[in-house]
Formats: C-alpha cells, sequence, structure tokens
C-alpha cells in the first residue's frame, strides 16, 4: 500500500511538472494579462491576441522542445528531463536563441503596448540567466518560470493599478504544486527551487517597477 501511495504521488508530481512546464509559463502569462480586464485586454484586438499566442508558443516551446527531442535522438541528452547540469547546457543556450529571436520579431515587427514587451523581456532575461546559473548550480527552471509569472502579474497590477488578486490566488497556487512536484520528483534541493522563484520574479517584477 505504500509503495502504490509512492508512486501515485510521483505519477502526481511528474504530471505537475509536465503541466506547468517552464515553457509553458509565457504562453500562460499572456492568457492571464489578456484576461486581466485591463486596458490591453481591449486595444490588442482577438486577432493579434492569437497571433502573439501563436509566435509565442512556437518560439518557447515548440523549437526548444524540438531541439531536446533532436538532441535525445543524437545522444547529446540521456532524457528529456535533463537531470545534471551538463546535459541542460546546450538545451538552454538553444533556448535563450529562441526566445531572443522571438522577443526581437515581435518587438520589431509588432507594435505592442509597453507591458507586453516587459513581459517578453522578462522572460528573456530569466532564460539566460538560467543558462548562465546553470554552469555551476542546478537551479530549478520550474520555479524560475512560475516565480516570473508572479512577478509579473505584481508588476502589471502596480503598474496599470489592475486588481490582480484572483490571478495572483491562482499563480501561488500552482507555485506551491510546482515547489512539491519538483522536491517530490528529488529533481532538485529546496535551496535550488527557492533560489528559483526569487531569480523568476526579480526577472519581471523590477522591469515593471524600474521601466
Amino acid at each position: 500500500m505504500a509503495n502504490d501511495q509512492s508512486g501515485s504521488r510521483s505519477v502526481l508530481a511528474k504530471t505537475i511538472s509536465y503541466v506547468f512546464h517552464p515553457l509553458l509559463i509565457p504562453t500562460i502569462g499572456l492568457w492571464f494579462i489578456f484576461n486581466s480586464r485591463s486596458y490591453i485586454s481591449f486595444i490588442i484586438t482577438p486577432e493579434l491576441q492569437n497571433a502573439l499566442y501563436v509566435v509565442v508558443f512556437i518560439a518557447t516551446f515548440v523549437f526548444p522542445v524540438l531541439s531536446s527531442i533532436l538532441l535525445l535522438i543524437m545522444g547529446r541528452i540521456k532524457s528529456l528531463e535533463m537531470e545534471s547540469p551538463e546535459e541542460r547546457r546546450i538545451p538552454y543556450l538553444l533556448t535563450a536563441i529562441y526566445y531572443s529571436l522571438g522577443y526581437y520579431m515581435l518587438t520589431t515587427k509588432v507594435p505592442l503596448p509597453e507591458q507586453i514587451n516587459l513581459i517578453l523581456l522578462g522572460a528573456n532575461i530569466s532564460v539566460v540567466l538560467t543558462m548562465l546559473i546553470n554552469i555551476k548550480w542546478k537551479i530549478s527552471a520550474h520555479t524560475i518560470g512560475i516565480g516570473g509569472l508572479i512577478g509579473t502579474l505584481l508588476g502589471f497590477g502596480h503598474q496599470l493599478q489592475v486588481n490582480v488578486i484572483n490571478e495572483l490566488i491562482l499563480a501561488f497556487l500552482i507555485a506551491g504544486l510546482i515547489g512539491y512536484a519538483r522536491l517530490r520528483l528529488h529533481a532538485h534541493t529546496q535551496s535550488q527551487v527557492y533560489v528559483g522563484y526569487l531569480v523568476g520574479f526579480l526577472c519581471e517584477f523590477l522591469l515593471f517597477v524600474f521601466l
């Protein structure tokens, strides 16, 4: 019975890790912003919102995932979980490149509100920092992602004076689930999880405060 419960919890933890994968957070963040009842929800047409979803999803999820699958086929990584910092270096570098290209394309080719540009810039910075920190230390990319979402919501609400309390409650619940999952799977230590929250949060929140 104990083994069954342990196995069920591990399955739950893996499911949480996949559903709230850090590569999905930029797309999820856009969804939060477009449904925030702010002026951005009205000045960006549904057609442009859908186009942004597609571009962001491809640049921040599809390309990185396809690259990781290719690296797996080539034998450069042992699994898609990439358990060691060494395995994560090339995938993180490629992800940083994809994020940078996506940010450049959207911010130079499409007239977007400043807040959207800040969200994309913060995501780009967080990926670069994840890549650099990973050279010496296996920080949690999962908690960096959800920490960035919380920083985005707080910064966005503060800058535009928008009530995002419901969104924040949901984001904090997701953050708790992610932290539980990463610790349950022994993917990270507590310090790697907590520092990840902090790094992700600061990457987004400080941009909204100072820019």
